[in-house]
């Protein structure tokens, strides 16, 4: 069975640099970008999903969606 593959936007403009999201995300698929200190997606094919991410973010700054599966022919 393939791993499930997510896409996760983050909004530069809602982001305060509160570290919360990169501070929980256990695999490291997020982390910062000086000198500001926005989250960006660093491995995004890292992502298992949890979600955390998004539910603690308390900007509402990030989003995580499963991608759509390819469907064999």
């Amino acid at each position: 069975m393939a791993k499930r593959a997510y896409e996760i936007s983050i909004d530069e403009t809602l982001c305060r640099s509160c570290a919360v999201c990169w501070e929980i995300c256990a695999p490291d698929v997020l982390g910062f970008q000086p000198p500001l200190n926005k989250a960006i997606v660093l491995t995004q094919t890292d992502c298992t999903g949890c979600r955390l991410c998004e539910w603690l973010c308390p900007d509402w700054a990030i989003v995580v969606r499963p991608l759509a599966s390819e469907v064999a022919a």
